[in-house]
Parts: structure tokens; C-alpha cells; sequence
């Protein structure tokens, strides 16, 4: 009998293991993101890097430049094809880069991941984390 139970336990346990936890649309609609690593590299809070999730999957944002598009999410991939962006210079480099690879993720498509606070954005080449800071 005990050992019925333990091999009923460990197979409930088991089971869940497989899991992940699927990001829906509405996860991040209505929220706002701030980039806090780009490549495995922190970024500063002073000018801060954002992305906004507005209703049916408006987005729009900055890096160095202002960014805007209607996206789809499906299956997990974040695709914004019609991505319509600003073309400054701005001082700060390492921006400027990512406005180059913020536009390669959302035209190219980028796997989501949503856990807790942070949103991770990644394709093959590059991975943006960002972290929930809603403004109410």
C-alpha cells in the first residue's frame, strides 16, 4: 500500500514537472517594461529603455529611438513585421545598437518568456530582459 502511494505521489509530481507556463496575449497587454540587460550586459536606469503593451497588441517604446507597430503573438513568438521606428543618432552607443537589435527581434520574430516581473525577449542572436514597472 505504501508503495502504491509513493509511486502515485511521484507520478502526480512527475507530471507537473514537464509543464511550462504559456504566455497569452493578455499577460502582457496593458503593461509597461523596462530594459534592464541586453546580451547578458546590465543597463542603465538613467535613460530608461521601455516597452509599452497596449490593447490588441499595440506596442510601442524606445531605445535610443521611439519605436511603434501592431504585433501578433502566437505560439509564443512576438512578430511586429510593420515596426515603424525614429532614425536619430543619440550619444549613448550602446542604445544605439539596440535600437538595431530591437528591430531585428520584433520584424524577425522573438521567443516570449514572462516569469514573475521579467520579460525576456530572444531569438538565435540577442536576448532583452525586461522588468515590470507599470506606471499605476
Amino acid at each position: 500500500m505504501k508503495k502504491t502511494l509513493l509511486l502515485i505521489t511521484c507520478a502526480l509530481i512527475m507530471s507537473g514537472c514537464g509543464e511550462s507556463t504559456k504566455v497569452k496575449a493578455e499577460d502582457l497587454q496593458h503593461h509597461r517594461f523596462i530594459l534592464v540587460k541586453a546580451n547578458g550586459e546590465s543597463i542603465s536606469p538613467e535613460n530608461p529603455a521601455e516597452i509599452v503593451f497596449g490593447e490588441n497588441m499595440h506596442i510601442m517604446g524606445n531605445m535610443c529611438n521611439r519605436f511603434v507597430a501592431n504585433a501578433t503573438f502566437e505560439n509564443q513568438i512576438l512578430k511586429a513585421p510593420g515596426l515603424a521606428m525614429t532614425k536619430m543618432l543619440c550619444p549613448d552607443t550602446k542604445l544605439n545598437e539596440l535600437d538595431a537589435t530591437i528591430e531585428a527581434l520584433f520584424t524577425e520574430g522573438a521567443n516570449v518568456e514572462l516569469n514573475k516581473d521579467n520579460l525576456t525577449l530572444k531569438n538565435k542572436n540577442n536576448e532583452l530582459v525586461y522588468q515590470l514597472k507599470d506606471l499605476m
